[in-house]
């Protein structure tokens, strides 16, 4: 096999070039992160999943604008810097305003695991104090468990397809399944064994060789990325279908460890991936959390969904315009619908019939419309070819959608938690 050498690491430029272009057009920025530590970033290979802290105040046309706004900024970087094409993959995910990242009450798991690149100084001091402050819950365990379950069990070829990689496709197989569908779970192992968020996915690899069986697969891991995933035996059968029986037995093995650091969930060391991802599914989540995460990634959707419509010769976006578009339906529409329902009338209610129920009382009838619309044009088989026309499609059906989420969650955290709980979960 023939490789493209390693590139070099212009993550820190990228980084700070991406701040800067995005404030520039959207003034409301105050601060930006990523998932993940600095090592995490294989350069060439992984994709950038940053996240924005914006002002408070902000208001659905405000998320609308700096959406559109910030999917233009891709844009240009895109034509201006074609090696930055992975790094631009998609829109920043999850956005939220300063108080929402320093409120107790909204506190989510992930937030352990950003590290922040970029901000006003004060900004930054107020979500690191606030971030120290917050201890480990049963919030957390539930997160880890959930991650966990997601990515136990045999790795499914085709599930994480290269995209806009370019020399480097032929290293991807190996960083998909070394850094995609392995580390993320040892990652929640070892958060659920010493109960702490763990913030980088290679120093859990490294916590995890001393204290789970087989070391030898964390020191194969650590020697094919100092190679940059430059091991051409690897990507041959019947090596590969034996790396990736290492790899889920590691997994099982990670869970057996897992003994006596589990309370949210019965445990047995031989647990199969179906039942732990069964026993993980019956746990309720606390309404507020299970709506933002969904509702909240949302924020930015508009951008992305128009930077995906743009035809840039070296960037690919057919495959991510059927991946958002496919479970936009269930994250914009049935989810928060559904939550949003269980909470204020109690049992279960499909979208539609909560729809029906707040129909010109909380959401207006051309609301209730709107959100019905864009749930039928995302289900909406996607012609081949017409792919960038279906993103901007949806893209313009949005901003309708957006307000919808936005006065639901509002109302939902008034009503579940009431601004006078200021407690840490």
């Amino acid at each position: 096999m023939k490789f493209a050498p390693k590139p070099q690491n212009d993550f820190l430029l990228f980084m700070r070039t991406y701040y800067d272009r995005c404030r520039a057009v959207s003034p409301h920025i105050r601060a930006t992160a990523a998932k993940w530590t600095f090592e995490d970033f294989i350069p060439g290979l992984s994709d950038i999943d940053v996240r924005l802290i914006f002002a408070n105040g902000m208001e659905p046309q405000h998320w609308s604008d700096a959406s559109e706004a910030i999917g233009q900024v891709h844009a240009r970087l895109c034509h201006e810097f074609p090696h930055w094409a992975r790094n631009l993959e998609h829109l920043p995910g999850i956005n939220l305003t300063v108080d929402e990242i320093t409120s107790p009450r909204l506190f989510y798991s992930e937030f352990h695991q950003w590290t922040f690149y970029d901000g006003e100084p004060e900004v930054l001091d107020k979500i690191h104090q606030t971030l120290h402050r917050v201890k480990w819950s049963s919030r957390d365990e539930l997160y880890h468990l959930k991650k966990f379950a997601t990515y136990c069990g045999p790795y499914r070829r085709g599930i994480d397809p290269p995209i806009n990689v370019g020399d480097f496709e032929n290293k991807y197989p190996l960083h998909s399944r070394y850094m995609h569908y392995f580390a993320p779970p040892v990652q929640s192992a070892m958060s659920l064994l010493h109960r702490r968020n763990i913030p980088g996915k290679q120093e859990a690899l490294r916590m995890a060789r001393s204290l789970l069986p087989n070391p030898r697969v964390i020191d194969r891991l650590f020697e094919t990325l100092d190679r940059h995933y430059e091991v051409p035996e690897d990507y041959q059968e019947p090596r590969l279908s034996q790396l990736e029986r290492e790899l889920d037995q590691y997994l099982k093995d990670a869970w057996a460890a897992l003994e006596g650091s589990i309370t949210r969930v019965g445990h047995g060391s031989s647990d199969s991936p179906d039942a732990i991802r069964g026993q993980v599914a019956a746990v309720k989540a606390e309404p507020v959390a299970a709506f933002f995460e969904g509702a909240k990634f949302g924020r930015l959707l508009k951008g992305r969904l128009l930077f995906y419509a743009e035809s840039i010769p070296h960037f690919g976006s057919t495959w991510l315009i059927r991946n958002e578009l496919g479970r936009a339906a269930e994250n914009f529409y049935n989810k928060p619908l559904g939550i949003y329902g269980q909470v204020r009338y109690g049992g279960q209610w499909t979208a539609n019939q909560v729809l029906r129920m707040i129909r010109g009382e909380l959401l207006t009838e051309e609301q209730c419309d709107a959100m019905t619309d864009f749930a039928k044009l995302v289900d909406k088989p996607i012609p081949p070819g017409l792919e960038r026309e279906r993103s901007r499609e949806a893209a313009r059906a949005y901003d309708n959608v957006l307000f919808c989420l936005e006065r639901l969650g509002k109302d939902l955290l008034e009503r579940v938690l009431p601004e006078s709980n200021t407690s840490l979960p």
